[in-house]
């Protein structure tokens, strides 16, 4: 039978001891002192009569409130519903109601405008405080408070403060669920290309996932390495990756409940983080703060980028400025889905090739194949498809889910996840990211790759970003390329330079026709490009 998390995370003390688990506003919180608070979490969830095949939802940033009620929650069986913390009140209403949660972790300085709708809800609510993990006033914070409890956290008919939640709980038995071929998560999908979706992953699938990781790391002393932890927990890569791995594999975690690039950077210079992943915009914008570089870019040794398109200019960039600094650590670009716990094909120290997104993780099948789901040989486009132990168990539809759904069963009943990405794989195993099935652009006939429009235009110096999309002129379709440059120039003169270079360096039905400078792109709760809202719609009376 397979196990747990929660027994996952059990077994590797065994093996790591205690170390220092995590770090929170300087706070060192032992593995100790955080396997207390998911044992005194868990047994006050099963003394309120929450069991097993129930839901919660944990609404939290990435705190360290966020790592142990998942752990608490997985301990008794319970699943984690985790939700992006910045939904909106209607749409946090929507997720609990789908999922049948019977209870909500949030945190205080975010709760103002949820007081309303989880008193309608009548749930009750575990309310966390940055205070709970750390040992002095914390000033910033304080002011933010205030602000909450003039809307009134005593608002709350049904809630109780996370800290009496661990002292209710302490010392309390409770009943462990040991099987982890149930669901442990529902987690939400970005939704670039449509309405999200709740994808359905198991313990097994999680774990199975550290499992694959392990080859790409080297032995080191728990607790003399640190994991920025910048990705949140609604996002797999952020669970899977960022957070059980390195936690059960003897890393101090360093949570970031909110994003800056002069934060993360102090702390690479405070701490010694040798474990760093992120998506291209972070990275993007830690190297362009000033902090960044240092002597403590000597620590780097995995790093490693998903979610979103990856230049490889920006992967030059970044490594020939940690090299600059001593440091051997280079940034690896990888892929992978929610739908198969995130990562399933990565570039690595022993096999790396550029523009590739890497080979296929240890025990992952990664194919290519065409509409008719026939494998394609080496060279070729089609659709990216994935099988293994980490392919979910499939989409959360209410009471009306269904085994398997959105997972493609062979006759060999061999299980599949279909991508909706476009690539192709080289004779020496390497997978190509050639771009989303849906943004795939049909030109006079001819499929236009967005991601090959990018690369070429990002090799323009005063490109900072580009975006290539469906547009339309008189309702014939096009090229529009959406850009942002690096510094101030005259737009005019940057859209000619531009669409000279296309002419040189693209196919003619490749050329973008239209061409938009913005000052920032629209994103996603995933924090990828939303290409969506920057392609034309097209127009029936624009003739």
């Amino acid at each position: 039978m397979s196990i747990t998390c929660y027994e996952y995370l059990k077994e590797s003390i065994k093996i790591n001891g205690d170390f220092v688990s995590a770090i929170s506003f300087g706070n060192k919180i032992r593995m100790s002192k955080l396997m207390h608070d998911i044992d005194a979490i868990a047994a006050y969830f099963n003394q309120i009569g929450i069991r097993h095949g129930d839901s919660v939802t944990v609404f939290l940033p990435t705190t360290i409130h966020a790592f142990a009620s998942f752990y608490a929650l997985n301990k008794i069986g319970v699943i984690a519903n985790i939700v992006h913390p910045l939904t909106s009140p209607e749409g946090l209403a929507e997720s609990v109601l789908t999922t049948k949660s019977k209870a909500v972790f949030i945190l205080d300085i975010l709760a103002a405008d949820y007081v309303d709708v989880i008193n309608d809800l009548g749930i009750p609510c575990i309310v966390c405080s940055n205070s709970d993990y750390v040992s002095f006033p914390l000033t910033p914070a304080i002011k933010v408070f205030e602000k909450v409890k003039a809307k009134g956290l005593d608002g709350f008919r049904n809630s109780v403060k996370y800290a009496k939640v661990i002292s209710a709980g302490s010392g309390m038995a409770c009943e462990e669920f040991r099987n982890g071929d149930y669901t442990a998560v529902y987690l939400h999908g970005g939704g670039t290309t449509g309405k999200s979706k709740t994808i359905m992953l198991s313990s097994e699938n999680i774990n199975r996932l550290a499992e694959k990781l392990e080859p790409l790391d080297s032995p080191h002393t728990p607790g003399d390495e640190c994991s920025l932890v910048v990705l949140p927990m609604f996002h797999a890569f952020g669970l899977a990756v960022a957070m059980h791995y390195p936690i059960t594999h003897g890393y101090t975690l360093l949570p970031m409940p909110q994003f800056t690039a002069a934060a993360a950077n102090k702390q690479m210079k405070k701490y010694k983080v040798s474990f760093l992943l992120g998506v291209p915009n972070m990275y993007k914008k830690m190297m362009e703060d000033e902090g960044f570089e240092g002597a403590h870019l000597k620590n780097l040794r995995l790093v490693f980028c998903g979610g979103d398109f990856l230049s490889e200019r920006l992967v030059k960039e970044f490594n020939n400025i940690v090299a600059k600094h001593g440091g051997k650590g280079r940034l690896f670009r990888g892929y992978g889905l929610t739908e198969v716990a995130s990562v399933c094909t990565v570039n690595n120290y022993k096999d790396v090739r550029e523009d590739s997104i890497g080979k296929p993780l240890k025990g992952m099948t990664v194919e290519i194949w065409d509409e008719m789901k026939n494998k394609l040989p080496a060279g070729t486009t089609g659709e990216i498809v994935i099988s293994g132990e980490t392919v979910m168990q499939g989409y959360f539809n209410g009471e009306n889910t269904v085994p398997d759904e959105g997972v493609y069963v062979d006759k060999n009943g061999k299980r599949w996840v279909l991508s909706g990405d476009l690539g192709y794989m080289d004779a020496d195993g390497f997978v190509y990211f050639t771009g989303r099935k849906k943004r795939m652009i049909i030109i006079s006939g001819y499929n236009v790759y967005p991601a090959d429009i990018e690369n070429a235009v990002l090799q323009i110096p005063f490109i900072n970003e580009a975006c290539a999309v469906q547009g339309y002129i008189k309702n014939k379709p096009c090229v529009k390329l959406c850009v942002t440059l690096k510094k101030p120039m005259n737009h005019d003169a940057a859209i000619d330079e531009i669409q000279s270079y296309c002419k040189k360096n693209l196919a003619r039905f490749s050329c973008p026709r239209k061409i938009e400078i913005m000052e920032s792109f629209p994103r996603t709760k995933m924090a990828k490009v939303d290409f969506m809202s920057l392609s034309d719609k097209y127009d029936p009376n624009n003739k």
